[in-house]
């Protein structure tokens, strides 16, 4: 009878031996996930970090965007304004080209009217009869030299400080090639016509 007693010993502490180790490998594996998983959630949470500042720099890369798009229609309509103020500048200079013209017209009618009074001196019963006209039409070329002698300064001023006015411009925009070829050339041929 002890033998069976001891028989049903043994297997209790074989059982219980097994239980045992069952346990140990169940408390071990348990423990290896546990691992595992906080090495997840350590992952999980620096993934979801790292997702919360890509979205903050996408945020303030839109926000750039933005300000660029607001910067590239201002020089837009900086340049569509410059644009006008080339065409008004050359229209102005192309009548003061035609002043300029009408100008030397005039000088010329005047030293030919110099000469026929330098001619008319000399014969002096002709420089009796036709004097009074002759002086009268050098009065009236004088008073037009002169009128457009003053419209040539006006214009000249005008020339200068529209020169100025589009260089400084041109510096305030901050132009170069790189940036707009177009307007610089524009620019360029403008302040070229202007000297």
């Amino acid at each position: 009878m002890r033998s069976v007693q001891d028989e049903k010993i043994k297997r209790i502490l074989v059982a219980c031996v097994v239980l045992i180790v069952i346990c140990v490998v169940c408390i071990l594996a348990s423990i290896r996930f546990m691992d595992k998983y906080s090495d997840k959630v350590a992952e999980t949470a620096s993934l979801r970090q790292k997702l919360v500042e890509l979205e903050r720099d996408v945020k303030k890369l839109d926000l750039k965007t933005k300000e660029l798009e607001a910067v590239r229609y201002d020089l837009s309509l900086e340049k569509r304004g410059i644009t006008k103020d080339y065409s008004t500048i050359k229209d102005k200079y192309v009548s003061l080209g035609k002043t300029i013209k009408t100008l030397e017209r005039d000088v010329n009618i005047l030293q030919e009217a110099f000469k026929m009074v330098g001619v008319n001196e000399t014969d002096p019963l002709i420089a009796d009869e036709e004097g009074s006209g002759n002086e009268s039409q050098l009065l009236v070329l004088q008073s037009r030299n002169d009128e457009l002698l003053r419209e040539l300064a006006v214009k000249t001023k005008e020339k200068m400080i529209l020169k100025i006015a589009l260089e400084s411009q041109a510096k305030r925009l901050g132009l170069s090639e790189q940036y707009d070829p177009e307007l610089k050339k524009i620019l360029k041929d403008l302040v070229s016509s202007l000297q």
